[in-house]
């Protein structure tokens, strides 16, 4: 039934030519349903606008005996997100996501995200259709899931019996690490009966040539949003970069969508073997540095994409630090860049707590998208070896592989 409602009102979606940037006032209004505990809903704007490190949103919505509304105004029509503020506050949410382009947007939220229902005209509407067209595969594809697991014929007999030694062995000792080990080195085949992986499989195949059909077509600002979405947590190839570059690439070339697909795939570029993206950004006190004068003099160079706010990020640094006071004579430049928002309070206290020696540069707010240009939009921090011709060597070595090139490089 949703999709007979779904091609009758796309058949009458007068936005479903290119539209021009031009200001928009969207009023966005709902409804939560049993969920006594959420009181604010956070509105973020942009694709990245959720995901960037400033991470800040636009407003705030108060839900008010459980209804809400909110007077948005944009530049343009634009993909915009919303997330239950409790959620963010434990660290798991699930955001919602819809296309402000004027009029009224209505929203039904549930306490499981699957019942979500929005609604809207224009692009709003032609977006929410695409994705509930998705949205049915999943459905019927975890039914047959879900069945599978009922008569225990999804997971395979060797992946059962792994978990089953993982719940009964002491976490603390050897045999768990190992056992650890054999489970991340499980194939997705091993992991599965012959029957759910060839579910699997078939699930997915239908599922790319359904998005396929969607992005295969003239490009409207929902479908671009639509493809914008693929390229937020893995960078595309194969048959969506193709019809990317057939189809989108000199399509809405005003619009935030498109500079947003354009900085996710200059992340294509950055492998090893290619050339580093060269890049100013400020120092802790606001002077500007480029990063190939820095390099200056270097015969390797570790480019340290980091955040005050990521534990790992900072203890692989800090691991980096006797490796370079071995070979700082010999060579070997370390220069960061931490990930920000806001202010730079939390930044200066983890220099110093942590003791870097080097050089360090901001990325304030994803003021110049760094994180986007190489490649890893969503993630904390990533290290980049780069030799003295700007050639990318390695990429989030780790201390054993970053002291081997050293040696061999930089050993007299």
């Amino acid at each position: 039934m949703r999709i007979l409602y779904f091609l009758g009102v796309l058949a009458l979606l007068v936005s479903c030519t290119e539209q021009g940037a031009k200001p928009v006032q969207c009023h966005i209004t709902g409804t939560v349903i049993d969920r006594p505990e959420s009181k604010v809903l956070e509105l973020y704007t942009h694709i990245d606008g959720e995901a960037a490190a400033s991470s800040r949103p636009v407003a705030e919505i108060k839900i008010r005996d459980g209804k809400f509304a909110y007077d948005l105004a944009l530049d343009e029509a634009d993909y915009c997100t919303l997330s239950f503020a409790e959620e963010k506050a434990r660290g798991s949410w699930f955001p919602i996501h819809f296309i402000a382009d004027g009029d009224t947007v209505r929203l039904t939220l549930y306490p499981d995200a699957e019942e979500h229902r929005i609604e809207g005209t224009g692009a709003t509407a032609e977006f929410q259709g695409y994705k509930e067209q998705l949205a049915l595969l999943n459905e019927a594809y975890y039914e047959k899931v879900d069945s599978l697991d009922d008569c225990n014929a999804y997971n395979s007999e060797a992946y059962s019996a792994l978990i089953a030694q993982l719940e009964t062995t002491d976490q603390r000792s050897d045999a768990f690490k190992a056992l650890v080990e054999q489970f991340n080195a499980m194939s997705d085949e091993e992991k599965l009966t012959e029957t759910a992986f060839n579910q699997r499989k078939a699930y997915e195949a239908e599922y790319l040539a359904s998005l396929l059909a969607i992005l295969d077509q003239k490009p409207t600002l929902a479908r671009y949003a639509l493809l914008a979405e693929q390229m937020q947590y893995r960078l595309p190839d194969g048959a969506i970069l193709e019809i990317y570059e057939r189809r989108y690439a000199d399509a809405l070339t005003d619009h935030y969508l498109s500079a947003y697909c354009r900085r996710q795939l200059a992340g294509l570029r950055v492998a090893v073997g290619k050339q580093y993206i060269d890049f100013e950004a400020p120092d802790v006190e606001g002077t500007m540095h480029r990063l190939s004068t820095l390099m200056e003099g270097a015969e390797l160079t570790l480019l340290d994409l980091w955040a005050s706010w990521c534990g790992p990020c900072r203890r692989g640094s800090i691991a980096v630090i006797p490796l370079y006071e071995e070979y700082k004579e010999r060579g070997f430049k370390v220069i960061g860049v931490a990930r920000e928002s806001e202010d730079l309070s939390d930044l200066k206290r983890a220099i110093e707590q942590d003791g870097y020696p080097w050089p360090q540069l901001v990325e304030l707010d994803d003021r110049i998208h760094l994180w986007s240009q190489y490649g890893c939009s969503n993630a904390a921090g990533r290290k980049f070896l780069l030799d003295k011709a700007g050639t990318i060597l390695a990429i989030d070595p780790s201390v054993e592989e970053l002291t081997s090139i050293l040696k061999e490089r930089l050993d007299e």
